[in-house]
């Protein structure tokens, strides 16, 4: 099934192609500038109906203050030009340390305008810079700071001492892709942030101007701020904050009924491989899959196949609220994100993240099935894995939003986020070779019925037996108790339920056969559930008993209460007034929400569910202990993020 399409799309799908589009969007994107975000887009749908699809720029609003879900979209932001330059002392003449039009990585985004003759200041060293204690004892008023921390999170303590502007040579390191001083000549990709509503300058923020330095300049300028004492910097920033839009791009090709696959990701971010590299791969699917239907080497797919590339996440979910037209007719999507790095420089494996468990699906479970095909048809070695749910612009799996959606992503890598994000770090055969499962995902999905969905949904039984299986060894190798088991595998049998019932997503003639089949799969699973239990139990060397389950007062009181969503998409915290910041991180800390539980714990939350049911999905999901969730629910509602009504209310 999977392998004749793979078979099919191969010698159709160019790497190189991909390579080509993603690298003249990188040329516009990289500058970070809004203007050239809005040429990018440009060229993306000028590509695309070249290519004969259908495609279209949209816009949603950049305007510092437009909320979508949690999510606050940033002021619009243009850059013309910037320039920093050490001044000359007594027996050292002038340096210029960087400029925008050199390497735009030298200015932090959304910085503020100098005045036009621009900024002379001494520049002080900080070391840190993100908190109050740092500041002990030095005079930054009037002066530039210079931060061995992140300029995006010294801002703000900067700027409360009067600091004039900011430098850093902040580049942070990651395991086994970027030791320290790996990278000693790279620039940081930086923005100035608020603390709320997600990346960028909002309405109401104090801007200020700021610029990233090599490590090896930091060094370097250290030593001469330790020899020289005082030591003046000028700045000139030519820049700009408006209220503007933010592109949408959208490509299509129709099917023969009303539904759609949606392949997604983000455009507007500085490097090539994050995330020019999804862009550019899904315009090359799309082309390929256009010809091979105007030839006839596939017929016209049941649901049509969709594109949508914006700024990432926040432009993602204004668009789902702005043109509901483009997502409420999706099955099924996928997120394509930093894909095609060349592996021995980037040193990063292609992970598949799953969907949250609240929306467990069987695009999991036929994604990873492609993957180990282009595995198996050994045409490339490629370092393939699964992960848990990470979030990029595979938000739109909020349960509450409804479209399941594997995400496609390499990440860390060697490169990522700095001026060394280029072309030339990726691999042509490699684009190839994902863009060839990419590809093969989308159509099976548009094209499948009644048949395929029978067969999927075997396949999420598969996968379901395999992980009760694991849950039991786990129980004996880790040396769990009998309880622990039974939860886990109780959780198997709701989560690869749901999996199953996915598959009728894909069904509309034949609907009542694919049910009765899907009846006899549950049977399977439960009797799955059964038997690794009884296995877990007899090699744990214990009866093969369901524990006992006790409630304490806590428990009972958090079974009373139902939290119903009244905000979609993902958990920021961005309605938690400032003055109540504090004591909701100290309650957090306490009831052991962290690591994506709140955002889980709201995933869970269906309207249907109680609060200690939540709890003990979020627990079983995230495999940690000790979760509270009624007091978070109860400030939520105090905060409109939920209702909460008691159990038996309608």
């Amino acid at each position: 099934m999977i392998e004749h399409l793979l078979e099919t799309v191969s010698p159709y799908l160019s790497g190189a192609n991909a390579l080509d589009m993603i690298a003249h969007i990188h040329d516009h994107d990289r500058w970070s500038s809004f203007d050239r975000h809005h040429e990018a887009a440009k060229y993306c749908v000028s590509k695309l109906l070249e290519y004969g699809l259908e495609a279209e720029v949209l816009t949603v609003p950049a305007d510092g203050e437009s909320t979508y879900g949690d999510w606050i979209v940033p002021v619009a932001w243009d850059a013309k030009s910037a320039k920093l330059t050490l001044l000359p002392s007594e027996g050292r003449g002038e340096v210029v340390l960087c400029e925008y039009r050199d390497d735009p990585c030298s200015l932090i985004v959304y910085s503020k305008p100098t005045p036009p003759e621009g900024v002379k200041a001494e520049v002080v060293l900080v070391e840190g810079g993100r908190r109050a204690e740092d500041y002990e004892g030095i005079d930054v008023s009037g002066k530039i700071v210079f931060t061995s921390d992140s300029a995006r999170y010294s801002r703000k303590e900067a700027m409360k001492r009067g600091a004039l502007g900011l430098i850093s040579d902040y580049l942070p390191t990651y395991e086994g892709c970027r030791p320290p001083m790996e990278l000693p000549d790279v620039r940081l990709w930086e923005r100035f942030s608020t603390e709320k509503g997600g990346w960028g300058m909002k309405k109401g923020d104090e801007p200020c101007w700021g610029f990233v330095l090599t490590q090896r300049q930091g060094q370097w300028l250290r030593e001469i701020i330790k020899k020289e004492k005082k030591v003046v910097l000028h700045a000139h920033v030519d820049a700009r904050f408006y209220d503007g839009t933010i592109p949408v791009v959208t490509g299509f090709i129709p099917g023969r009924t009303d539904e759609e696959v949606l392949i997604n990701g983000h455009l507007c971010e500085v490097g090539a491989m994050d995330d020019a590299s999804g862009c550019g791969l899904a315009m090359e699917v799309l082309r390929c899959l256009n010809q091979l239907i105007g030839e006839g080497k596939l017929e016209r797919p049941r649901r049509g196949i969709r594109m949508v590339f914006t700024y990432e996440c926040m432009g993602t979910m204004a668009a789902v609220v702005e043109h509901p037209g483009m997502f409420k007719r999706t099955v099924a999507g996928i997120t394509l994100d930093s894909v095609g790095g060349r592996e021995s420089i980037c040193r990063a494996a292609l992970e598949l993240s799953h969907n949250p468990h609240a929306q467990s699906s069987f695009t999991d479970t036929l994604l990873w099935l492609i993957l180990k095909e282009q595995l198996r048809r050994g045409k490339l070695l490629v370092n393939v894995r699964e992960r848990d749910y990470v979030r990029a612009d595979n938000i739109i799996s909020d349960p509450m939003i409804g479209i399941p959606c594997p995400l496609l992503i390499e990440y860390p890598y060697t490169f990522y986020h700095t001026c060394a994000d280029t072309p030339d770090k990726l691999d042509p055969e490699k684009l190839k070779w994902i863009g060839e499962a990419v590809a093969a995902y989308v159509y099976f999905v548009a094209n499948a019925g009644a048949k395929e969905a029978s067969w999927l949904a075997r396949e999420v039984l598969f996968d379901a037996h395999r992980a009760m299986m694991d849950d039991a060894r786990r129980a004996v190798n880790e040396g769990k108790d009998l309880r622990w088991l039974w939860r886990r595998l109780e959780y198997a049998r709701l989560r690869y339920g749901t999996a199953l019932d996915s598959v009728l997503r894909l069904v509309r003639t034949g609907k009542r056969k694919v049910q009765k089949e899907l009846k006899a799969l549950k049977g399977m699973l439960d009797d799955g559930v059964k038997e690794a239990f009884r296995k877990g139990a007899g090699m744990l060397g214990v009866p093969a008993r369901k524990p006992l389950r006790r409630r304490d007062s806590y428990k009972e009181r958090a079974s009373r209460f139902v939290p119903v969503r009244k905000v979609v998409g993902e958990f920021l915290g961005t309605r938690i007034p400032d003055e109540e910041r504090d004591g909701w991180n100290k309650m957090c800390e306490r009831d052991n929400i962290k690591g994506g539980v709140a955002t889980r714990a709201l995933y869970w939350a269906d309207g249907r569910r109680n609060v200690a049911e939540i709890e003990e999905l979020v627990e079983c999901e995230m495999e940690v202990e000790g979760v509270r969730l009624l007091e978070f629910f109860q400030r939520l509602e105090g905060m409109d993020y939920v209702r909460l009504r008691k159990e038996g209310e309608g």
